[in-house]
């Protein structure tokens, strides 16, 4: 006999309400740091690389990224061991961002932590838990976050997000690559600029 409970219990619906928080998607290269067994990593791409083999690596990297990472490799070490820090690094996309509103290269959009086979785990998008994967609990100065949109009490639909969009494109005078929506931990995105050009977002093939 094996005593175990195979189907799992249902959640209850919360009686508080669940948010949903709307991010912009900014219009970047992926870009992860992480510290393993006392090493700062970072991953862009399908490659992983310690920033102790910089030099090595130079030629491989995002632009201006190899002058960053000397400038904020000390900054980066105060990452707790395990854990991660997930977003873009700006500068190579299709939309040119002014410097007098992003000013930093790179911008946080979650965190997380790694095992042994360099698999992330416990990815969480919420903001105001961004300062735990550091030491020191704070977020370095050269380091940003994604740019808080809005936050609703039900889920958008695509109607919905094209109004929520045009305010925004308003509200900021630029162009938006589009939403990133956070619903109980569970991220979709909602894509309104391809290749630098305004369409309509679609279900299917982002």
């Amino acid at each position: 006999m094996i005593k175990k409970e195979i189907y799992p219990k249902t959640k209850r619906v919360s009686s508080a309400g669940d948010k949903v928080y709307i991010t912009e998607k900014l219009d970047g290269s992926n870009l992860v740091f992480f510290k393993k067994d006392g090493e700062v990593y970072f991953a862009q791409r399908n490659n992983i690389f310690k920033i102790s083999e910089l030099e090595e690596v130079k030629d491989k990297l995002y632009k201006g990224l190899y002058q960053w990472l000397n400038d904020n490799k000390e900054v980066l070490n105060d990452l707790h061991e395990g854990s991660v820090i997930c977003g873009e690094w700006l500068g190579m996309g299709c939309l040119k961002y002014a410097v007098n509103e992003f000013d930093k290269r790179w911008y946080m959009f979650a965190k997380a932590n790694i095992d042994d086979d360099f698999n992330l785990y416990n990815l969480i998008y919420d903001h105001n838990l961004f300062i735990y994967p550091f030491q020191s609990q704070e977020l370095p100065k050269c380091l940003g976050i994604v740019p808080e949109v809005i936050e609703l009490n039900i889920l958008p639909t695509k109607e919905h997000l094209d109004s929520i969009y045009e305010k925004y494109c308003n509200k900021v005078n630029r162009s938006v690559e589009g939403f990133v929506i956070n619903y109980k931990n569970n991220v979709t995105k909602y894509v309104r600029m391809k290749n630098g050009k305004l369409r309509e977002h679609f279900d299917r093939g982002e």
